[in-house]
């Protein structure tokens, strides 16, 4: 098996603390909101285990597909953080 290369530096506490710093934005209940980054972060740490490359659109795109399915708010959030103003 080749070396992994990697073109986003993924990290689970990364992932967890953005969805997090999200939550707290929309002013969810904080327990609900580690509920869903903590879910979202093992998630994707399964779902990237097996990737020989992932690009940062890949994790953006998997990291909404979940938040989605748990918490529309936090997704939209997520998925437009650089547009909100």
């Amino acid at each position: 098996m080749g070396k992994k290369r990697i073109t986003y530096e993924y990290t689970h506490d990364g992932i967890k603390e953005s969805i997090l710093r999200h939550a707290k934005a929309l002013r969810l209940p904080e327990g609900w909101g580690e509920q869903v980054a903590e879910r979202v972060a093992k998630a994707t740490d399964k779902w990237i285990d097996d990737k020989d490359i992932v690009t940062e659109d890949d994790l953006q795109n998997f990291i909404c597909k979940e938040l989605e399915e748990i918490s529309p708010d936090i997704a939209f959030a997520y998925r437009n953080h650089d547009k909100i103003i």
